[in-house]
């Protein structure tokens, strides 16, 4: 009985392990600097943060993960475009609503600062370097944000739901 429970310990702390290689909060914290950043250097307010925004990201990115493609709709008709999510999750005061997606590779690592430095940067450009991407990053309108993560670490991807609103 012993050694069951041994090997059950075992097991809890490898797929906790496994999860937390990535310390997504402050790799949002990362991001969302990047992007604050950009939005300075373009005369444009800084982008506060919204929990009904945070749940809508959340939720998406873990379907465009499962779904493995990037998509602005789910089949969910109550959370079908990115403003249904958020009201989906309260967020009943957002006039308008944009929404970026992406995925990248992702080493099966534990991120150090710099890592998360990197990985960061890396997904900033992304988006920066899309245009309609960017025109969401950079929409004077735009006064809150969030950011939800999923990692799919079977094909070695992270994926990624930046959620702007105004309101």
């Amino acid at each position: 009985m012993k050694n069951h429970f041994i090997v059950l310990l075992l097991l809890i702390s490898f797929f906790s392990f496994s999860q937390n290689k990535v310390d997504l909060e402050r790799l949002k914290i990362k991001l969302h600097k990047l992007i604050n950043q950009e939005r300075v250097n373009k005369d444009r307010k800084l982008l506060g943060l919204d929990s009904y925004l945070e749940k809508a990201a959340d939720d998406h990115a873990k379907y465009i993960a499962k779904i493995q493609n990037l998509s602005h709709e789910q089949t969910d008709e109550r959370k079908l475009k990115p403003k249904d999510r958020v009201l989906f999750y309260g967020g009943n005061s957002f006039n308008l609503v944009g929404e970026n997606l992406l995925f990248t590779s992702i080493k099966d690592q534990i991120y150090a600062d710099e890592d998360l430095d990197e990985l960061a940067q890396k997904m900033f450009n992304l988006w920066k370097n899309s245009p309609n991407h960017y025109k969401n990053m950079i929409e004077h309108k735009y006064l809150y944000t969030e950011i939800g993560f999923c990692i799919d670490w079977e094909n070695k991807k992270i994926y990624a739901v930046q959620l702007f609103g105004a309101k």
